[in-house]
């Protein structure tokens, strides 16, 4: 088409059976059946500079439209048993780090076949870890929108202060690990495949006591174990924390970005036996420090090798593109992803990238500060993008909030990814210099529209959509395995949001979906970087598997495409970490798949149906 942009005991030990090895055809079916198996950046000023210096007038909100019909969204907070309420650490002395809240991850830890989640949280200046503060917990998914709070019995314990969350296989014994950002150090937290998890100590090599926002797993070397990508934002200190604002009024804000002095990113190599080491220089991704907030990891030029995409606060944006054996190339600059059309450095914090045209091209979505609008990408061919954020219908909508998470997700089954973003300030006394942003905001969906984007009535979205928050970190997760993405959301110092789809499967008549859960065995067990097409007739559709995403989140990793009841026939295909391509025959509708990766290339992958638990 024309381019539209101008587990139960023996479920769990059946799935990590899997491993990394190849099982015979009926071993697999008795024991996986429902496994889980350019511009220089702006340098810092000479004096401090409070955030609102660099707020630009911006038009007001939209007014809510009327619009008939079942809503999209449906809270279910209340009576789910997710009581995790966030605490930024915020106080009178405006800590820099409190103002950027924290995020949350979809995990199956316990391989029961229902997504769990886990939230981060921020602790008081300054971080005491025998303090007993709590900053993560678990909530484990009982089915039927119930959760239980499991943090203690699955030794969840952790009391730095909280940003973000991982999730990824790093030892490939087919249960999920947690890797924890933040200030004050990083936690891996490895799944010991009984329910609980154990933290890492200093011998790992994953903690350094340096500042993290996001991280990303990714196997960058191609060795099929997956590396670490982790954020750095700057180096800061409460003994270091610079006074912003008017000190004869007694007016204190957060100052700006550009008071953090900023730090390099880390790439750490898994070694295979627990431990992990620093490769950043020796990859090639240690030239652009840039207060990094969010990072995906996916194959953005479709090589087959594993890339990278960093959003930086007021420095530029950074694409590195993998060769798939440990080293990364520079391309933020030539692939237009640094800046926006005019050449502007901006305060990006989330990203996420999606096929939004259906045209075999993937697009990044990248969020931004009140007054800037949200950068969106649009992919060619030629690795290059252009910066279509004014003509796409993503960027005007945005210009009212201060954008943090982002998560593209085809919310209604159209076949047309859809983007939900969470909005809100970062301090909560700004009226006292007279700017009249609002620390809660609300928040912003984007329904996609045959590759052009559009705000739905609000009223039509759901209650949720209604009211403002501070919202922060966003997840889309199938929580109830009714085959569309419902919503978590980590909003900062206020309680969490549970938001069930109800416009998608089953209340979409004549539509249903068909999901795809990847296991790897060549490559790295969760497949990230690998790439599913579809096709149906002339449509074609492409999902990827990807590392990171969003803002200080992980999301569910299966891939999900929408199916109409009265089209043609869909055919599938998956391009695996490294480029092998291997079509998928045993699919043939809607529903749960377990697809797993063939080991040599003469064998054909193996296909099953799911039955996921409700």
């Amino acid at each position: 088409m024309s381019d539209p942009h101008p587990l139960p005991t023996s479920f769990r030990k059946a799935a990590a059976a899997i491993g990394r090895c190849v099982l015979p055809a009926t071993t697999i079916l008795v024991g996986v059946l429902i496994t889980a198996c350019s511009r220089p950046a702006t340098p810092p000023p000479v004096a401090p500079v409070a955030v609102k210096e660099r707020v630009p007038e911006s038009p007001p909100v939209a007014p809510v439209e009327p619009s008939t019909g079942p809503v999209w969204f449906t809270d279910v907070t209340a009576v789910s048993g997710v009581d995790f309420v966030h605490r930024s650490g915020d106080s009178p002395d405006k800590p820099f780090p409190s103002a950027n809240g924290s995020g949350l991850g979809a995990i199956d830890f316990d391989l029961d076949g229902r997504h769990d989640l886990v939230f981060v949280s921020g602790v008081p200046f300054p971080v005491d870890e025998l303090s007993g503060h709590k900053s993560a917990r678990c909530y484990r998914n009982r089915g039927g929108w119930r959760f239980d709070d499991v943090t203690e019995q699955c030794g969840l314990r952790y009391a730095r202060y909280g940003h973000g969350v991982a999730v990824g296989d790093h030892d490939g014994d087919g249960f999920p690990d947690l890797f924890l950002t933040g200030y004050g150090g990083d936690i891996l937290f490895h799944n010991r495949g009984d329910g609980t998890f154990e933290p890492s100590g200093p011998a790992t090599g994953l903690d350094d006591g340096r500042w993290s926002s996001s991280a990303a797993f990714v196997d960058a070397d191609g060795d099929g174990l997956l590396d670490l990508y982790v954020c750095r934002y700057g180096k800061w200190t409460p003994e270091t924390n610079r006074f912003c604002g008017d000190k004869v009024a007694g007016r204190r804000l957060f100052c700006s970005p550009l008071t953090v002095e900023p730090e390099p990113d880390v790439l750490r190599r898994n070694n295979g036996d627990g431990t992990f080491s620093d490769v950043t220089a020796a990859a090639g991704v240690d030239g652009r420090p840039g207060r990094a907030l969010g990072v995906i990891a996916a194959d953005i030029d479709g090589d087959g090798n594993v890339d990278l995409y960093v959003a930086n606060d007021m420095n530029p944006n950074s694409l590195w593109l993998g060769d798939g054996k440990g080293a990364f190339r520079d391309s933020s600059d030539m692939s237009g992803t640094a800046y926006d059309h005019e050449g502007r450095v901006k305060s990006s914090m989330g990203v996420d990238l999606a096929d939004t045209g259906n045209r075999g091209q993937i697009d990044i979505m990248v969020t931004d500060f009140q007054g800037e609008a949200n950068l969106f990408f649009a992919g060619s061919p030629g690795g290059i993008f252009r910066d279509v954020s004014d003509t796409s219908g993503a960027g005007s909508p945005s210009l009212p909030y201060v954008s943090w998470g982002i998560q593209f997700a085809d919310f209604d089954l159209d076949g047309w990814d859809d983007a939900v973003i969470a909005n809100g300030h970062v301090g909560d006394d700004r009226h006292k210099t007279g700017d009249s942003a609002l620390l809660q905001q609300l928040p912003l969906f984007l329904r996609n529209e045959r590759g052009r984007f559009r705000e739905p009535a609000r009223d039509q979205l759901g209650p949720f959509f209604l009211t403002k928050h501070q919202g922060r970190g966003v997840t889309a997760v199938d929580l109830d395995n009714d085959g569309d993405h419902d919503l978590a959301l980590n909003h900062r110092d206020e309680p969490a949001s549970l938001l069930r789809n109800d416009r998608g499967h089953p209340q979409q008549e004549g539509r249903t979906s068909s999901v795809l859960r990847l296991i790897g065995t060549a490559g790295n067990r969760d497949s990230i970087g690998a790439v599913v097409t579809m096709t149906a007739g002339d449509q074609i559709r492409t999902g990827h598997v990807k590392g990171g995403g969003g803002y200080q989140s992980s999301r569910d990793q299966r891939v999900l495409f929408s199916l109409s009841a009265d089209g043609p026939p869909p055919s599938f295909s998956v391009r695996w970490p490294g480029g092998r391509v291997t079509p998928l025959p045993g699919i043939d509708g809607g529903g749960q798949w377990l697809v797993i990766e063939p080991a040599t290339p003469d064998a054909a992958p193996t296909v099953l149906r799911e039955a996921p638990p409700r």
